[in-house]
């Protein structure tokens, strides 16, 4: 399976039986007020390297659930720094975290590799699973454009439920996201304070309608395209939006939008023939940073990968780690 658990296609669904509350504006999440505890569930299968819990928090009254990866090796004085890491798009989200072979082993075959990288540069590895994923509640959220604006209230309040954990340093937070995972990830750092440096792999980008625009063409991007082309996309994006609860300003939750606010250092990584999410999405971001003077850096890989495989996967978190390390100490070499 290459890419098809990160890659935005979207299919025609009916309308949700009922009004769902709409996503949170930026400013509405950076305004919460969080009282969150991070509960133990049980012991689950771990990694090279590292053991694995389950824990189970909640998050706009759903119980939501997040793998822990520790370090099998002693932690640090001070404790463990910690990496939250936000997967992209699953097209079956109550699937994320089985294997191939039916086994519910999070975070699945697609992302089993990055716990175990991460744990190798000595963090704490928190991967959440997202409300509607696996066995977490709150399925009738996950369809649609709108979804990672309300996957990243789940990430806030695990933010929040960090403290209750053993054995971390919670001046030290890091993140990482992938695909749609990468604007959960941006959309976060625009609400919180407490990550001291990011990364972005192969990040979706844009505002909604961008990205709906995007995948209606997706399967034939060289076709013809006119006013009497059907973009089902964007038909469906308005359909969600005409059936949310109490109205909804689109604008409020663009990340883009408020760049300007963004104070946490950004690496980000992207291959140029990606079609998963598009390059030029990095791109347009790398540039709005520059224009507003933030702290980033961006590398560009050969080839197609959505999820970098390989030794490049390994180049992508040495560099991450590198980055994170710096923006702590900048001298360090």
């Amino acid at each position: 399976m290459r890419t098809a658990i990160a890659v935005l296609i979207f299919v025609a669904l009916p309308a949700a039986a009922c009004a769902k509350p709409a996503p949170k504006s930026i400013a509405a999440l950076r305004a919460a007020e969080r009282n969150v505890a991070l509960l133990e569930v049980a012991d689950v299968a771990g990694g090279q390297g590292y053991s694995a819990k389950l824990y189970r928090y909640q998050s706009a009254g759903l119980r939501v659930h997040a793998l822990v990866a520790r370090p099998a090796a002693p932690a640090p004085k001070g404790g463990w720094p910690v990496l939250i890491a936000n997967h992209g798009h699953h097209p079956e989200p109550q699937k994320y975290g089985i294997t191939a072979d039916g086994k519910n082993h999070r975070p699945g075959d697609y992302y089993r590799r990055i716990p175990a990288l991460f744990v190798a540069h000595g963090y704490l590895v928190v991967m959440p699973d997202y409300r509607g994923h696996n066995n977490s509640e709150g399925f009738e959220f996950t369809e649609g454009m709108l979804e990672s604006a309300y996957y990243t209230e789940d990430v806030l309040n695990l933010i929040a439920g960090l403290d209750t954990l053993d054995g971390i340093d919670p001046e030290r937070l890091f993140m990482w996201g992938h695909s749609m995972g990468g604007e959960v990830t941006l959309r976060a750092l625009l609400a919180t304070d407490r990550i001291k440096a990011a990364s972005m792999w192969s990040s979706v980008g844009g505002d909604i309608w961008d990205q709906a625009y995007y995948y209606s063409r997706y399967s034939e991007p060289a076709a013809a395209d006119s006013n009497d082309t059907d973009k089902h996309a964007i038909t469906q994006l308005r359909d969600r939006i005409a059936h949310l609860d109490g109205g909804f300003d689109a604008a409020s939750v663009e990340p883009y939008r408020y760049l300007d606010d963004l104070e946490t250092p950004l690496i980000i990584q992207h291959s140029i023939g990606d079609r998963g999410a598009a390059y030029k999405w990095s791109e347009q971001l790398a540039k709005e940073l520059y224009m507003r003077g933030k702290t980033y850096r961006f590398w560009s890989f050969p080839g197609d990968r959505h999820l970098f495989s390989d030794e490049d996967m390994v180049v992508a978190a040495d560099r991450d780690a590198a980055f994170f390390a710096r923006q702590v100490d900048p001298n360090r070499e």
